[in-house]
């Protein structure tokens, strides 16, 4: 096997190693994270799913250096360094990977006792008392709780949305969210 020099195995060596620490680290603190939550207040939270495709594209990133050293192989006989289009490439997938995971770990709803909370990686942190909610409105997937200052929005696709469904109904008048569950139920019915 002419194509699996030293340079080979050391890009292919040093890319894992890169890739396994990163996965480890970014799941060791979704880990530790997760475990901090307390009894009293329930956390909605964007689909595992989202975290995985973040670590992916992580992982895509030894996979591209190692296909620019076996294509720069049959080409040219030799591994050489890799072209800077794979640095871009390489450096894009970071970003993107990077970035979904923070996302989806810092982005949750919490549902307290006497209050909903919104946090998020780019959005300032809101809080809205349940006895302070004027609206509630459902439009394009998503639930807007609104108390005239501060306004949350909260989709449908987070994890433990019934949790949030029900809270609502115990928590705050019936008045206020009727309209936005005939809408939601609507929503529902969409093909």
């Amino acid at each position: 096997m002419e194509w699996f020099t030293r340079e080979a195995a050391l890009v292919l060596v040093l890319g894992s190693a890169f890739a396994f620490c990163l996965t480890y680290t970014f799941e060791y603190f979704i880990k530790h994270t997760d475990q901090q939550q307390k009894n009293t207040k329930r956390y909605l939270r964007l689909p595992v799913f989202y975290r995985f495709a973040g670590f992916f594209l992580l992982s895509t990133i030894p996979m591209v250096f190692l296909g620019d050293a076996y294509i720069s192989f049959h080409k040219n006989g030799i591994v050489s360094y890799p072209d800077l289009s794979v640095y871009l490439v390489s450096l894009i997938l970071f970003l993107a990977g990077t970035l979904l995971i923070l996302y989806c770990k810092n982005y949750k709803i919490v549902l307290e006792q006497d209050a909903i909370l919104s946090r998020g990686v780019f959005r300032k942190q809101k809080r809205i008392f349940w006895d302070e909610v004027r609206s509630v409105r459902f439009e394009r997937s998503a639930f807007f709780l609104s108390d005239g200052r501060e306004e949350i929005e909260v989709v449908t696709i987070l994890s433990g949305f019934e949790a949030f469904l029900s809270t609502l109904e115990e928590s705050i008048a019936s008045d206020l969210y009727e309209e936005a569950f005939q809408d939601y139920e609507q929503f529902l019915k969409k093909p």
